[in-house]
């Protein structure tokens, strides 16, 4: 189906106090009822679609992890014909390598694109993280394979950022099915 972005806040945010700055940043922050999800969040909290977009085909975020392009090619049925033709695991590599390559250099965005829509999410985590009622903000990257409110989600981690941390770097990386959750600086 799709890649969607969805967030996380705690339970106690007034969303509708927050509508300019999401319209200021594209974003929707709709909350989502998926039972599924509900033992991956804390009580109460609220669970969100993140953007405006259609879908987050083709988001930068985690642009740069290829490790589920790498494990579906090494699974495909073209490396098990390229096996029985006697490739080396060298060339079925190299090979798993270009077209990895060649997925990512068919993005939809212009670099400049990709530069922006980083820019947006640095600015929009940290303008919300600057609001003192609220403490964190969550962000999850996940391939449905049906709709947001029935999709069964396997969390593999939850990693927490410090805001202050936050680089396009960090944003170019984050992996699927990963709860990343940015925190205001401890002072």
């Amino acid at each position: 189906m799709c890649f969607y972005i969805t967030a996380t806040l705690p339970k106690d945010v007034n969303l509708e106090e927050f509508n300019e700055i999401f319209e200021q940043f594209k974003m929707s922050f709709i909350p989502i009822k998926n039972s599924e999800f509900e033992n991956h969040l804390r009580p109460g909290e609220l669970y969100l679609r993140a953007t405006k977009n259609y879908c987050d085909c083709d988001t930068v975020l985690g642009s740069l992890d290829t490790t589920p392009q790498i494990s579906e090619l090494k699974n495909s049925k073209k490396v098990k014909k390229l096996r029985q033709k006697k490739w080396t695991e060298e060339q079925i590599q190299k090979w798993i390598e270009n077209k990895v390559k060649q997925k990512k250099s068919k993005s939809k965005l212009t670099p400049n694109e990709q530069k922006l829509e980083l820019e947006n999410w640095i600015k929009f985590l940290k303008c919300l993280l600057s609001k003192k009622n609220i403490s964190r903000v969550g962000l999850l990257k996940h391939w449905y394979h049906q709709s947001l409110e029935k999709e069964e989600i396997f969390i593999k981690k939850k990693e927490r950022i410090d805001i202050n941390e936050l680089n396009k770097e960090y944003l170019l990386r984050i992996e699927e099915d990963v709860i990343y959750e940015f925190f205001k600086p401890v002072l």
